[in-house]
């Protein structure tokens, strides 16, 4: 029997189809359903396993504008889940439901990934990202294979025939990974201080 609590659902970028966030005490969960009815597609993101997240922009999307809008995770295990989001429009009026419901999904995974007290990057003020800082470059897909190689091999380094994937979460946060994953997002310049992750700036509606 599912157990997990409905959060929001708002529009995918596949026609027909919608996002739905679902979350218990051990995952997040976004499902893509077509016709509202059948779950065609799940992304089940561990809580305790969240490297980092961003909200991205992929711009060779099929959009209105020629990109195609996301939010990444890398998952301490150097998983890399990227959900598609309908992308906020601004040729249509402020009001309507579409961009509504997006920007609750956005402000939703937000929050949840804040409760988590895992890292998050990047965004616009439309979901609640005041960021007042010099230009840095936009994460892309592309950029991220360094960081899920390197989570990979340790995570690969703690795992025995013991430790769940749990545990092994739980260990590389006791060896301050999310310290070291700041480090990489400075060095990088996708992070200009950590005074702009999520938890820091955002502002809720």
């Amino acid at each position: 029997m599912d157990n997990m609590k409905l959060l929001c659902t708002a529009p995918a970028q596949d026609l027909f189809c919608d996002l739905q966030v679902y979350k218990d005490e051990e995952n997040i969960e976004v499902r893509l359903l077509l016709f509202k009815k059948f779950v065609i597609k799940k992304w089940t993101i561990p809580r305790n396993g969240i490297g980092f997240a961003w909200c991205g922009h992929d711009p060779s999307g099929a959009g209105d504008y020629g990109i195609a809008s996301y939010i990444g995770f890398i998952l301490l295990n150097g998983k890399l889940l990227k959900i598609p989001v309908m992308q906020i429009s601004t040729d249509i009026h402020f009001d309507d439901p579409r961009n509504f419901l997006t920007k609750q999904f956005y402000r939703t995974i937000i929050e949840e990934v804040i409760e988590t007290k895992s890292i998050g990057i990047d965004g616009i003020s439309d979901y609640g990202i005041e960021v007042r800082q010099p230009k840095f470059p936009s994460m892309y897909i592309s950029e991220t294979k360094g960081y899920r190689k390197r989570l990979s091999e340790m995570y690969k380094e703690k795992q025995d025939g013991h430790r769940t994937p749990d545990d092994i979460f739980s260990l590389m946060k006791a060896e301050n990974i999310q310290g070291k994953i700041l480090d990489w997002l400075q060095n990088d310049g996708f992070l200009y201080s950590r005074k702009y992750t999520w938890d820091k700036v955002y502002k809720k509606d």
